[in-house]
């Protein structure tokens, strides 16, 4: 299902109301961040591996550079594991990296000058991966990581979400319920269904307390009940 596919079945969703509902704001204020609130509650939906071929002597990798739409890091492999077979490197490895933190990579004498086969690594923020030891020759290391979908454009509407296609109705009934919050009390009780059926009731259960509240005190009911109140006290 390409992005002007979900785009088709939200608007069926609205009965067709593309007047109230075009083209960029479905996607802008539907699509995206669908996709995006998906991906931050239901991370493992969206998992992603990268290979990257570490150079002798290099130990710090800017991940942003190597995995723009990295999330959060889950684990580093020696070996290449992108394809259906993995392969080890020349060298013959293809092993899991131990996490360790960054106090304990401190706590080495010298770690930074310690060179040899590949054993651990840390963070450094979320996007400085550092590497122990300094390998002394070339190595292959995947980056298995959560991903930040890829927003979708007008212009990229031909192009198919990250997810599987068996997330994809999950996303039009997401847009669908984001896209309906705004229309008022009775649209916002059918979006917070959708959206506490697909991601629990602790998450999106208050939504209608709170929508309520602002609604009850909004501008335009205030007025409402003050107007109420004078001609209450100017009737005889």
């Amino acid at each position: 299902m390409t992005g002007a596919d979900l785009l088709q079945r939200i608007w069926l969703k609205l009965d067709e109301n593309t007047l109230f509902y075009p083209e960029a704001e479905v996607i802008v204020n539907g699509i995206n961040p669908a996709m995006r609130l998906i991906a931050l509650l239901k991370p493992d939906l969206l998992t992603q591996r990268v290979a990257y071929s570490v150079l002798a002597e290099q130990s710090i990798i800017n991940i942003r550079e190597l995995a723009p739409r990295h999330f959060i890091l889950r684990r580093v492999l020696v070996g290449t594991i992108t394809g259906d077979a993995p392969t080890k490197t020349a060298y013959g490895e293809l092993e899991s990296l131990r996490y360790v933190s960054m106090d304990s990579i401190n706590a080495q004498d010298d770690w930074f000058g310690q060179r040899g086969p590949l054993q651990s690594y840390t963070l450094h923020g979320r996007f400085l991966l550092i590497l122990y030891k300094r390998p002394e020759a070339d190595r292959t290391i995947t980056l298995v990581f959560r991903a930040i979908p890829t927003a979708f454009s007008v212009a990229t509407m031909g192009e198919s979400p990250a997810f599987a296609a068996v997330w994809h109705p999950l996303i039009v009934d997401v847009a669908t319920a984001l896209l309906l919050i705004k229309e008022g009390a009775t649209q916002v009780e059918k979006a917070r269904s959708v959206l506490t059926e697909a991601f629990g009731k602790e998450l999106f259960g208050p939504l209608g307390q709170i929508v309520g509240r602002q609604q009850r005190t909004s501008p335009v009911h205030v007025r409402t009940r003050q107007e109420q109140a004078v001609e209450a006290s100017n009737t005889p």
